[in-house]
């Protein structure tokens, strides 16, 4: 005879992530992030020349080079929505990280569309396709940051290795 028995979730199965920590990471977080997407202009525009060229107003009828401020200023806005929308998540969530990284790939194939909508022929592709990775770039160094440094597995997983 099997012994079925049924598992009723109860505290213990919440994913435990400490908020406490939210206040030395979040800020790891969003600079990390911003350095990131900085580290990627400057690679993409200085080491292998390519001009990273926007409209200057809507629709295109002039291009200028987009100044690595900007770069700076959208990583910091989206990183920062990131430890935001991460602090809510913990708080009402039971299970935190898992419910964060599904939030998060669904605003990160969302954030996608808006450098590739932008038209074609006045912006060069090589511009789209960059903007493209420092979304990606941004989001997964911000959100692998988050995870990692505020997960209590991470802080077992690290206390074991010692």
């Amino acid at each position: 005879m099997t012994n079925t028995s049924f598992h009723k979730p109860d505290e213990d199965d919440r994913q435990s992530t400490s908020l406490g920590k939210l206040v030395w990471v979040g800020p790891l977080a969003v600079i990390a992030a911003i350095l990131a997407n900085v580290l990627f202009y400057y690679f993409v525009t200085l080491a292998l020349q390519v001009p990273l060229m926007a409209p200057e107003q809507f629709p295109p009828p002039d291009l200028s080079p987009i100044p690595v401020t900007d770069i700076l200023i959208f990583s910091l806005i989206f990183s920062v929505g990131a430890v935001i929308v991460f602090a809510l998540v913990v708080h009402f969530s039971r299970r935190p990280i898992r419910t964060y990284l599904i939030v998060c790939f669904i605003v990160l194939i969302l954030s996608l569309f808006l450098p590739l909508r932008i038209p074609t022929p006045p912006v060069p592709m090589a511009t789209k396709w960059s903007l493209v990775m420092m979304h990606m770039i941004g989001g997964i160094v911000v959100v692998g940051t988050l995870v990692m440094l505020c997960s209590e597995k991470a802080s077992v997983i690290h206390e074991d290795n010692k």
